[in-house]
């Protein structure tokens, strides 16, 4: 794992929590993998068969159960960037696809040895109630589990001792051995990932859960009013009058906001209506109109145009990507966060 270069506060059992992966769960690994890194030049993609008897301890709710699965990691900057394609018995993507299609999973907050995986496990059991809800063991040192976090944290978290890029030989390496990351091979343009966005119904709990659990923050909060904050908006093409409030904290490099829908006639109700709380878009954001614009005109030969636009103050314009169906999630861009620019309405804690 690569380290943030932004210190981090202490959480529960007196450890900081990095977000250290995005976890998409997918149906056509080798196809996805190929459209982003052709979009973003994201490289080298590690490539991983999890089958036995290299994965192995497997277990669904508390019961052993056999599964397996193929994975494919790539940093991004310091951010392990994943698609998983599970191959067959009973686990938590297949459950997830099933409910909700393809799409953005998990975040993981991983460490590097099993004693502070088994610390994170009994510290939400003893401050949330939450146990862990599928794991298993891949070779010798990694332990990776997922805790059942979706009721009050908004989404599925992974912990345990390590992602497979760090310690496991891939079956193969996307596009070829030796890759190096670099710009996008259609548009030159290098892309971070700047912001992973959580769905809620309720802000206040979620952030609350999340400063109690890990000790992120302080978070900014904002409250669109129609006309500073959340002007000028469009959806589907049409004008529209985005009502939401939402909260931005940075997790070393990473922007991690929640946002809660305070009517109809936004994404992020519609995201709830139809898929239930979760992560529901990335970001990957710049700092001027001039790279915002480039980003669109780069999609837009692809055929791929813009579903949701807004602004913030004077400077900020981001938009949602029509990204869903190539990309299994919904991609953000535009010319800056809230949290880099605007005053917010209030702040946490």
């Amino acid at each position: 794992m690569s380290a943030p270069s932004v210190e981090l506060p202490k959480g529960m059992a007196n450890l900081e929590y990095p977000i250290t992966q995005i976890s998409l769960a997918v149906r056509d690994l080798d196809g996805t993998m190929e459209r982003y890194h052709r979009a973003f030049g994201w490289a080298p993609w590690q490539v991983f068969d999890h089958v036995p008897p290299v994965h192995h301890r497997t277990e669904l709710r508390g019961r052993p159960v056999d599964y397996s699965l193929r994975g494919a990691e790539v940093y991004v900057g310091s951010l392990n960037f994943e698609l998983l394609q599970p191959l067959s018995g009973p686990n938590l993507w297949s459950e997830f696809m099933d409910r909700r299609g393809e799409g953005i999973a998990s975040i993981a907050t991983m460490f590097h040895e099993r004693e502070d995986g088994d610390a994170v496990k009994k510290a939400f059991k003893d401050a949330f109630d939450i146990d862990v809800i599928m794991k298993a063991d891949i070779g010798d040192h990694i332990e990776y589990y997922y805790l059942d976090t979706e009721k009050q944290f908004g989404c599925l978290i992974e912990s345990g001792s390590g992602h497979a890029i760090d310690f496991v030989r891939p079956a193969k390496v996307h596009p070829h051995p030796g890759a190096e990351p670099g710009p996008s091979p259609v548009s030159g343009i290098t892309y971070p990932i700047t912001q992973v966005s959580v769905a809620v119904r309720d802000l206040e709990s979620k952030m609350k859960a999340y400063h109690q659990a890990f000790g992120w923050g302080p978070w900014k909060i904002f409250e669109a009013d129609g006309t500073k904050v959340m002007h000028h908006c469009e959806w589907k093409g049409k004008p529209a009058d985005f009502r939401v409030r939402w909260a931005e904290t940075m997790v070393g490099d990473l922007n991690f906001e929640l946002i809660e829908p305070l009517g109809v006639g936004n994404p992020w109700d519609e995201f709830i209506e139809t898929k239930g709380e979760g992560i529901s878009s990335i970001a990957v954001m710049f700092d001027t109109p001039a790279e915002s614009e480039r980003v669109k005109a780069q999609f837009a030969r692809d055929g791929i145009g813009v579903t949701a636009v807004g602004h913030i103050g004077d400077d900020i314009e981001w938009y949602f990507l029509d990204t869903e169906l190539p990309f299994k999630c919904v991609i953000e861009s535009g010319s800056g966060h809230a949290l880099d620019f605007d005053v917010p309405h209030e702040t946490y804690p």
